[in-house]
C-alpha cells in the first residue's frame, strides 16, 4: 500500500488518457506530459498504461510495503526519509515505511512518480500497488533531454481572423508563461490583433491548439482542454512538442517557430 500524506500542488493519479472522445465532449485527459509518464513506466518495466502520480510539487508519499519508484518529467527537490536517495530517471526500491517527498520543482512544471506495478486508488489517500509486471526494470539511469521551450506550430484554422502581421509576431518574438494548468498554458507577449471583431461560433478544439482571446494573448491547450471553444485558433502545436508545452513553468520564455510541412 501507498499512503498519500500530502497531495501538494495539482497532484493526482493519472494514466495515459483516452483518445477519441471529443464527440462526447471529453478531451484525452490523463498525464499532461505523456512522454514523461510513458518514460517512467518504461524505466520500471511497467505496461504503458500503468497509473502513476503527477505533481507540481510538495507531494509526500509513504510506502507501507517495499516498492520500486522512479521520478520522471520535471526535476524536483526530492527527499527520502528512512530510505535510499531517489534521483531523476533511476528506479530505486524504497523499504516499507519510507517517506518520499517531491518538493519544489527546479526545472519543469510537472513531475511523475512511477511505481512498479502501477497504483490503484483504494480509498481517498490510500492506494494499492498493482501486480508486478514480471518484466525487468532498467538498471541504469536514463539521460534527461535538455529543457526546450521552442514549440513548432502549424497555421491554425482561423488565421484569417487575425491582422496581417499576427503570424509573424507569433513566430518572431518570445512569450512568457503566466500560468499553467491541466487545461492549458497562458502566455504573455506581443498583442495578436484581430481584424474580425465578431463572435466566432464554438467549434472543435484539439490538444495543442493556440487560442487567442480578446486580450490578444495566446493560450496553448493541454490534456484537459475544452473540446469546443469560441476563441479563434491562430496555430496548432506540433504533437511532438506538446511535452515542451506541458513542462513550461510560469516565468519560462517560450518561442514558436513554423513547423515544416511534411
Amino acid at each position: 500500500m501507498i499512503r498519500v500524506e500530502s497531495w501538494g500542488i495539482a497532484a493526482s493519479v493519472v494514466g495515459p488518457g483516452v483518445v477519441g472522445r471529443a464527440w462526447l465532449g471529453a478531451p484525452r485527459g490523463g498525464a499532461v506530459d505523456l512522454p514523461a509518464f510513458e518514460l517512467a513506466n518504461r524505466l520500471l518495466g511497467n505496461p504503458v498504461g500503468a497509473l502513476a502520480f503527477e505533481t507540481s510539487g510538495n507531494t509526500t508519499l509513504r510506502v507501507e510495503q517495499a516498492a520500486m519508484v522512479v521520478i520522471a518529467g520535471a526535476v524536483a527537490e526530492v527527499t527520502v526519509r528512512d530510505g535510499p536517495p531517489v534521483g531523476w530517471g533511476a528506479p530505486v526500491v524504497l523499504p516499507a515505511g519510507a517517506m518520499l517527498r517531491v518538493g519544489r520543482l527546479l526545472d519543469g512544471a510537472r513531475a511523475y512518480v512511477g511505481v512498479r506495478g502501477g497504483v490503484e486508488v483504494v480509498d481517498g489517500d490510500v492506494l494499492r500497488l498493482g501486480a508486478d509486471p514480471a518484466s525487468p526494470a532498467t538498471i541504469e539511469a536514463a539521460p534527461r533531454a535538455a529543457t526546450c521551450h521552442v514549440l513548432r506550430v502549424f497555421p491554425g484554422p482561423r488565421i484569417d481572423w487575425f491582422v496581417d502581421d499576427a503570424w509573424q509576431q507569433l513566430v518572431g518574438a518570445p512569450f512568457t508563461v503566466t500560468t499553467t494548468s491541466r487545461v492549458g498554458t497562458r502566455l504573455r507577449g506581443p498583442h495578436l490583433g484581430r481584424h474580425r471583431r465578431g463572435e466566432l461560433p464554438s467549434e472543435g478544439l484539439v490538444e495543442g491548439a493556440v487560442q487567442v482571446p480578446p486580450d490578444g494573448q495566446p493560450i496553448v491547450m493541454l490534456a484537459d482542454h475544452p473540446t469546443t471553444g469560441g476563441y479563434p485558433v491562430i496555430a496548432v502545436v506540433h504533437p511532438d512538442d506538446l511535452t515542451h508545452a506541458a513542462q513550461a513553468a510560469p516565468g519560462a520564455a517560450v518561442r514558436f517557430v513554423p513547423a515544416r510541412q511534411q
